[in-house]
């Protein structure tokens, strides 16, 4: 059976990162099809490089001068679709080789089908909820903010908006599947207008899929391939707005649709704001010891500052620790594993100046909540970045640290080996490859990778980090690989701008 050719579009906003890695795997699952891949850049304040383009010149790469957000860029993107099938994929995704022959396979087996979605896994390898879901409805919408569903992921009651009671390896005819990654079909979603550009974030899948659904056709999940998506790249420069963003779609959908009028809108209102800052607060609660560990040490230096200055301790205390904490919440510190004096940098003074002054200038304690906040944050940074290097120490002297091998021969692989780039964890003997090395490598070359058994018994390694060049790509797994049982395979990801990484199992990619 002869099978359409396809068109790929991708919206990039501030995902630079992972778009060549993505663009990569996306060529190599399409490389004996005729295709097309859209990439259009929604105004990212870091836009793409011309190196990237070059790399892929065959791609369409379309820019827009200002941030219309996800559905309307969609839409324009499609405009320049000439395929019969199309596939939207977030940029932050990576697919197994076999994804797109075995989706348009199916998709093309069922005329009834008018959306159809893969298996999406996290980057750990677990399942993403979202990739099969049924509309959200108010009393689904109250078992998932209450977390019932995660209580009772068997239960058809509780588990319906993510279907957490279905067996994940069974296809299944479902209401609506991940925007991060699905195929539609060219005359479906012309029939139905595209998305609807009043969701800007969020929303606009389940609501194409709706309007799918009331145009006769059926959505279905099909796991018959994998792939991975890194979840919220794009909006993690707006970490809480992204949640408001996502609230603010389900109260257009349920305010839209007539199947929700009944409940009124009130009610929906009260319940999207609860349920967004219940969200907000919950990501925050893994962190509430970091938070109360900085207050205490705030408390320590408003205390001596106030002793040294006989100033009243309160308001100087309030006035640096909230400045401390909105800067350390800001730029994302509570968040992630490593703090950058760069992120601080993007909003010290200005908080300086504002909150110092709302906690007391008029008072004449402003300036000194400025100075004992300025040492907290040079104190806590600097306590953070020491902690850092004792914990590396240990790891290293202890032999706590992951035995690693490097796949690869580029120039980038190089600052993998130098002190300012190590990767927390692991110990990074060497590197390996097909082909002879690079100069700046030549140093840490330990083989080629047709003798990979041999180094792994020789070094005792237990991973592999295949790390791929600026364009996304990388060598393949050796076909002794597979021997190697305690050998773990991990696509790193690089990230030159915050100097961290993402790792990628590619055991779990066929």
């Amino acid at each position: 059976m002869s099978i359409a050719p396809c068109s790929v579009i991708i919206i990039s906003y501030n995902s630079g990162d992972y778009l060549p890695t993505c663009l990569y795997s996306i060529k190599r699952s399409l490389q004996n099809r005729e295709h097309q891949i859209i990439v259009y850049d929604n105004n990212s304040p870091m836009p793409l490089g011309n190196d990237l383009k070059t790399s892929y010149s065959d791609v369409l790469w379309m820019e827009s001068d200002k941030n219309h957000g996800f559905g309307k860029a969609c839409n324009l993107a499609a405009q320049k679709a000439k395929h019969e099938f199309l596939f939207f994929v977030n940029p932050d995704t990576i697919v197994s080789l076999d994804t797109f022959d075995l989706l348009l396979e199916y998709i093309s087996e069922k005329p009834e089908a008018g959306v159809v979605g893969g298996k999406i896994l996290n980057g750990d390898g677990t399942l993403q909820w979202a990739c099969r879901r049924s509309f959200p409805s108010p009393m689904t919408a109250i078992y998932k903010t209450l977390g019932l569903a995660n209580l009772f992921p068997n239960s058809k009651r509780f588990g319906a908006y993510n279907l957490t009671y279905l067996d994940p390896d069974v296809e299944a005819e479902v209401d609506a599947v991940s925007g991060s990654f699905f195929c539609i079909r060219k005359k479906v979603y012309d029939g139905v207008n595209g998305f609807d550009e009043d969701f800007f974030l969020y929303g606009e899948d389940l609501d194409i899929c709706y309007r799918v659904q009331e145009a006769g056709y059926k959505n279905y999940y099909f796991p018959g391939t994998t792939l991975i998506h890194f979840k919220g790249q794009s909006s993690k420069t707006r970490r809480f707005g992204s949640y408001f963003n996502f609230y603010q779609a389900m109260m257009i959908f349920a305010s839209k649709h007539k199947k929700f009028k009944p409940v009124p809108l009130w009610i929906i209102s009260i319940g999207v704001m609860f349920a967004a800052l219940l969200g907000v607060f919950s990501r925050l609660i893994p962190s509430w010891w970091k938070v109360v560990a900085d207050a205490l040490v705030m408390a320590a230096l408003s205390l001596g500052f106030a002793h040294v200055k006989e100033a009243d301790f309160l308001p100087v205390f309030a006035g640096s620790t909230i400045t401390v904490i909105a800067l350390f919440a800001l730029s994302g510190d509570y968040f992630a594993k490593n703090s950058s004096l760069f992120k601080f940098s993007r909003f010290w003074g200005l908080l300086l100046i504002i909150l110092t002054f709302m906690t007391g200038f008029a008072s004449g304690y402003g300036l000194s909540a400025g100075i004992v906040a300025t040492c907290g944050i040079l104190f806590l940074w600097s306590w953070r970045k020491i902690w850092r290097w004792v914990s590396y120490f240990k790891a290293v002297f202890t032999g706590a640290r992951q035995r690693s091998v490097i796949l690869g021969n580029h120039k980038g692989i190089a600052k993998w080996f130098t002190r300012e780039n190590l990767i927390p964890e692991r110990d990074v003997l060497g590197c390996v490859s097909s082909i002879e090395p690079v100069d700046d490598i030549r140093e840490h070359y330990l083989g080629n990778s047709s003798n990979l058994e041999d180094i792994y018994n020789r070094t005792g390694c237990k991973e592999l980090l295949v790390v791929a060049d600026s364009a996304g790509r990388y060598e393949e797994l050796p076909a002794q690989f597979e021997k190697l049982r305690k050998m773990k395979p991990n696509l790193v990801i690089g990230f030159p701008q915050t100097q961290t990484f993402a790792l990628v199992d590619l055991s779990f990619l066929k």
